[in-house]
């Protein structure tokens, strides 16, 4: 009832175009570009998201899902959901992701969210990821959690740093919080925003991996294009 209350005295406008609708209507739905079923460190078609035998790597993921590209669009989404405090999009984001990647197979997985430093949670007043990871794990009907996985420090954006940079400075940055949770699952994913080099996801990864040899997979809403050398 508030909410209808609501929507009548400040009226929903897509975040995209400005037209009176929901957060992200039909038409600019229609210009995200979903992302192929790849494997995420070559970047080549790959079933159901896989990640191929021959690139995997020690604490390598099992499996990386990426809903859509990445480009002008899709970032005016993003930054407005990630930077401005819009958190009521969450609930739409969610539920377009989930309309766009399909039933993806991660029954019982424990999901989570990559976990931000204290620096940024009090620039942003939320970790945006935290919201969309409720919603979609309700969809599933899987358990989350936000105490699996700590983060002790962030040194700067990661977005504007390279691979080796990342790597760097992430390798010892994640910890686990509660050992016991692994204890009651066999297969864990990680639900992020923005995939870029993957060297986050991968970090989380080693860092499960290293208490328990379990499944870890990752769930995102964009990547870029791959650039084949």
């Amino acid at each position: 009832m508030i909410s209808s209350l609501l929507d009548l005295v400040y009226p929903k406008s897509c975040y995209i175009c400005g037209k009176y609708s929901e957060y992200i209507c039909n038409t600019c739905k229609k210009s995200f570009r979903k992302n192929l079923p790849e494997c995420y460190i070559c970047r080549r078609i790959s079933p159901n998201y896989r990640t191929h035998t021959q690139c995997k790597r020690n604490y390598s993921l099992d499996r990386v899902v990426v809903a859509w590209e990445y480009n002008k669009i899709s970032s005016k989404i993003l930054k407005s959901y990630k930077y401005k405090g819009m958190q009521d999009i969450g609930k739409y984001i969610s539920e377009f992701l989930l309309e766009s990647i399909g039933m993806i197979d991660l029954k019982d997985s424990l999901f989570i969210s990559v976990p931000i430093s204290f620096l940024r949670r009090s620039e942003r007043g939320f970790n945006q990821t935290e919201l969309l990871v409720q919603n979609v794990s309700k969809h599933y009907k899987c358990d989350f959690s936000f105490d699996l996985i700590g983060r002790k420090t962030e040194k700067g954006h990661q977005s504007l740093k390279d691979r080796d940079s990342r790597l760097a400075e992430t390798m010892s940055d994640f910890y686990i919080k509660d050992n016991s949770l692994l204890d009651r699952y066999d297969s864990v994913t990680i639900l992020d925003d923005v995939i870029t080099t993957g060297s986050t996801l991968e970090n989380i990864s080693r860092v499960i991996k290293k208490e328990k040899d379990i499944s870890v997979n990752a769930l995102c809403l964009f990547r870029g294009k791959p650039y084949y050398s």
